[in-house]
Formats: structure tokens, sequence, C-alpha cells
């Protein structure tokens, strides 16, 4: 047995089946195994879902007109206030997703 395998414990759970079928979605949702929702949960941390495709997609198509607005800034240096304005919204999806 591995050192890691010999320090955890298993335990059993009994759930309604309309338990279990939340238990499965959720972590599902979230892109976990349910012992690791569990695990997380009992942590104190709330997993989230994992983002969607169409998350990804409107991250990348902001990365492309910061890109385009940063390429601008040779010319016109006012477009840089618009980098960072993405930059931050940017980072503000990445904490919400």
């Amino acid at each position: 047995m591995s050192k890691e395998n010999a320090k955890k414990v298993r335990i059993k759970v009994r759930l309604t089946e309309e338990e279990k079928q939340k238990l499965e979605a959720c972590a599902d949702l979230c892109g976990l195994s349910q012992s690791e929702f569990i695990r997380q949960l009992c942590k104190g941390k709330t997993p989230k879902a994992k983002p969607t495709r169409e998350f990804w997609e409107m991250l990348n198509a902001l990365y492309s007109v910061h890109n385009g607005f940063k390429e601008c800034a040779k010319y016109e240096p006012s477009a840089l206030t618009i980098c960072k304005e993405i930059e931050s919204l940017i980072l503000d999806l990445q904490e919400a997703g």
C-alpha cells in the first residue's frame, strides 16, 4: 500500500437514491470524483462548477480584443486604459469561473 493510501480511511455512507443522484450531478458539474467533491466539502471549500466551453471562448475573445488594443497603443497611448479595463474584466471572470 502506498504512503498516500495508508493515510486515508474508507467510510461508508448511506444515501437515498435522490441524494446519490444529487451527489453524482454536483461532482460531475465540478469535474470532480464524488470522493474529491466530499473531501473539499469536509475541508470547508465550496467546489465550483467547471467553466463551460462558451466561457473559455469568451475569455479567448477578450484576450484577442486586449491584444488588438495593445497593438493600437503603439499609435494611440490612450488604448492602454482600455487594456487595463479588459485585464480587470478578465481577472474578474477567472475568479468567478
